[in-house]
């Protein structure tokens, strides 16, 4: 009996606490914040790159924060994702605690999960991220805002017969919105996603962030309009979710480093430029919308957290794959081979050891996706949540 009566005490106790906890994470309104763009709002770093950032003695400190004592992933406490995306050219929606998935696959992550877990750390507030992410979209036709109007095709275009159909134009912007409405409709759909919501308590639509940009840095017409399409984007978003000062971040695209035009490879495309377009949407912005849209948008650059010395790696690796398959079927010769190695200090074209190591432990993708590196991706995710907290007390 005796027994019997401490583990009733015990059961009483844990279920005092456990309830105790929940009414003191759901004291405060539920905070939302909708993460949106192109394939890497979606997120390539694989978590098998986690460890790399232990090498590095500035980023291991990291390990700590995304690792439990066990060296696996963490899965955050207080802080919630609703994602909508593409997997395998079908539409998917995956719903939980921020952790390691909500990326390309089951084992990916994008900028919500240092987002999320720093959020999670630093608010005593619970958090919703509702993400929205699909691949190879552009501003200019697939998230077109209503208030940039009609696609105006290029000269190009027109005489190519190139045209987007009308209803692919603002597509994405359409399906994003109607995405966020659908979580947010009501008590019972925000918890479907958080379990513990409160609708006495309420939510907060706390923040905005904006990751895309590879489709328009691609082509020149889309860049040329890039500004005043982003503008729009950001005016029109706070419309609709009726909140003119919803802080907003308009995260850089940063996938040749801070200074693109330093690069040894692949110098031809115009980064630069859309760059340039990008900051120039977050400068002029205040000056181009009504007074009550003023205020609270920033430019958070990701190119600090591009590694460079990865892409060097990936470069030395694809252009010697290429040289490799010239000479085998004819096209190159071996001379040609070693004087292209020599002309750009790839050695004999293989990688060293150190350089074998560091591409098995950093990347999981292609340059376009910052190649897959989790260090990127971990660092830029807590870079808009610090930028995020910083802008909400302004």
């Amino acid at each position: 009996m005796t027994g019997r009566i401490k583990v009733a005490r015990v059961l009483s106790f844990l279920c005092l606490t456990l309830f105790a906890g929940v009414g003191t994470a759901f004291a405060k309104p539920l905070k939302v914040y909708i993460l949106a763009g192109q394939s890497n709002m979606q997120g390539s770093a694989h978590q098998s790159t986690f460890a790399a950032i232990g090498d590095d003695p500035a980023t291991a400190p990291l390990l700590k924060v995304i690792l439990d004592e066990r060296g696996n992933p963490v899965v955050s406490t207080n802080a919630w994702v609703a994602c909508h995306t593409n997997r395998g050219g079908s539409g998917i929606t995956l719903m939980g605690k921020v952790k390691v998935g909500y990326g390309f696959d089951e084992n990916r992550i994008g900028p919500e999960f240092g987002f999320g877990i720093y959020l999670d750390q630093a608010l005593e507030e619970p958090v919703l991220i509702i993400k929205t992410a699909w691949g190879g979209k552009s501003l200019a036709v697939d998230f077109r805002p209503p208030g940039a109007g009609p696609y105006r095709p290029s000269e190009r275009e027109t005489k190519n017969g190139n045209l987007p159909k009308k209803e692919e134009v603002g597509h994405y912007y359409r399906e994003m919105i109607q995405f966020v409405k659908e979580t947010l409709k009501d008590s019972g759909s925000i918890k479907k996603v958080v379990p513990g919501y409160q609708e006495e308590t309420g939510y907060e639509l706390a923040g905005f962030v904006w990751f895309q940009g590879w489709n328009d840095m691609c082509n020149r017409h889309h860049i040329e309009q890039y500004t005043d399409n982003m503008i729009h984007f950001i005016t029109d978003v706070r419309k609709e979710f009726k909140s003119p000062q919803l802080p907003f971040i308009v995260g850089i695209l940063g996938v040749y480093g801070p200074d693109p035009d330093r690069r040894k490879f692949d110098k031809g495309l115009p980064v630069t430029d859309f760059r340039k377009a990008q900051f120039a949407a977050v400068k002029n912005y205040d000056d181009r919308v009504a007074p009550e849209f003023r205020g609270k948008v920033i430019a958070v650059d990701s190119g600090p957290f591009y590694d460079l010395p990865l892409s060097d790696i990936y470069w030395k690796r694809r252009m010697t794959g290429e040289w490799k398959r010239r000479v085998k079927d004819g096209r190159m010769t071996t001379g040609d081979y070693r004087e292209e190695c020599e002309n750009f200090g790839f050695g004999d074209g293989e990688l060293t050891a150190d350089e074998d190591r560091m591409w098995k432990r950093c990347a999981s993708n292609a340059e376009y996706h910052y190649l897959g590196s989790g260090k990127t991706f971990v660092r830029f995710g807590k870079a808009l949540a610090e930028s995020m907290l910083e802008l909400e007390k302004k």
